[in-house]
């Protein structure tokens, strides 16, 4: 290096200076827009995965032979995919901000993330289990439904879970924007729960007599 000339700094070594000036700042700032961009992404694809779910479930059991299941089985499968992906980029990018500003102690991000958490479980142990099981009594070709067929399509659990999720989401999602304190976050997603049953009553309503 010439005498009197600025220091050049590679790339790849930034991470061996102090955690401080400029460059590290500038460094910072792009890993945070990296992150606030995938944790907006995660949220877009969560909800229209979710929504997806909504639809085919609602219109699932309006169906009268096999073929019109498998319809709707397919809009449900292309979900997954989605909202999969979207819920684990919300868990990662929201660790990645309480580790950078320590907000872990913060009611709101705690009860977020363990409402993510929660809402992943709903869709992998209860949700997914049901619909392997709807396809597994499916007849062949376009032939009407059997008894356990209809029974199994118009089972209310798979629509009350999949509008519980949706609206834990939306749950969520206000707590990104309101930032409550713990009580309150846990007391929002409670309400969420609730009104994604409430959502749901419909469904229970038009339970056939073959349902046990």
């Amino acid at each position: 290096m010439i005498a009197g000339e600025p220091p050049r700094y590679k790339r790849q070594d930034l991470w061996a200076y102090p955690r401080t000036g400029p460059l590290y700042t500038m460094s910072a700032m792009t890993r945070f827009t990296i992150a606030v961009f995938l944790h907006l992404v995660g949220m877009v694809g969560l909800f229209i995965g979710y929504g997806l779910e909504w639809v085919a479930s609602s219109l699932l059991r309006r169906s009268t032979n096999a073929e019109e299941v498998r319809a709707w089985l397919r809009i449900y499968r292309l979900s997954l995919p989605i909202s999969g992906p979207g819920l684990l980029l919300l868990i990662l990018s929201g660790v990645y901000f309480a580790s950078i500003t320590e907000s872990m102690k913060q009611g709101w991000l705690l009860s977020s993330l363990l409402a993510i958490v929660f809402a992943f479980a709903i869709g992998f142990v209860f949700i997914l289990p049901r619909v392997r099981m709807l396809r597994a009594v499916l007849p062949e070709g376009n032939t009407p439904l059997s008894e356990a067929g209809r029974a199994s399509v118009q089972d209310p659990v798979i629509p009350t879970l999949i509008r519980v999720r949706f609206l834990l989401a939306l749950g969520i999602l206000y707590l990104m924007i309101a930032k409550p304190d713990l009580a309150t976050s846990l007391f929002i997603l409670l309400g969420a729960i609730v009104a994604g049953l409430i959502s749901a009553t419909t469904a229970w309503r038009a339970r056939p007599a073959s349902l046990p």
